[in-house]
């Protein structure tokens, strides 16, 4: 029995290609559940609690300290995205003023597209 080498290899790329893809789409979803909610402090106290052999009242402590350094990190974080709002509405105000009354409707058109996209992510 002969071995078709090129379907072989191309069934290694579309493979490849597929993992590449969902990859990509994982570590996404990764990145905004923990932009949205902070890190999760049970995985990260147990995996602590594994490595160092914490005693209960060592859990107790940190598990403590990781709930509010994860507050603090999502005040932070809200912060910062008010300071990134208000640029955006400041730069989209501000580009309005250049563009022709049929660019604006473009314009507009796009950023309504664009915040969509955003909202979705």
């Amino acid at each position: 029995m002969r071995i078709a080498w090129n379907q072989v290899l191309s069934a290694f790329l579309i493979g490849c290609l597929l993992g590449t893809l969902f990859g990509i789409r994982h570590e996404k979803k990764v990145f905004h559940q923990f932009w949205d909610h902070g890190p999760n402090t049970q995985k990260v106290l147990s995996k602590l609690s594994k490595k160092l052999d914490l005693s209960a009242q060592q859990e107790d402590q940190v598990h403590a300290l990781l709930e509010e350094k994860r507050q603090k990190l999502m005040s932070l974080h809200q912060e910062m995205t008010a300071q990134f709002d208000a640029i955006r509405l400041s730069m989209r105000s501000d580009m309005m003023k250049i563009l022709s009354p049929d660019q604006q409707k473009k314009f507009i058109e796009m950023t309504q597209r664009w915040d969509e996209r955003r909202k979705k992510r």
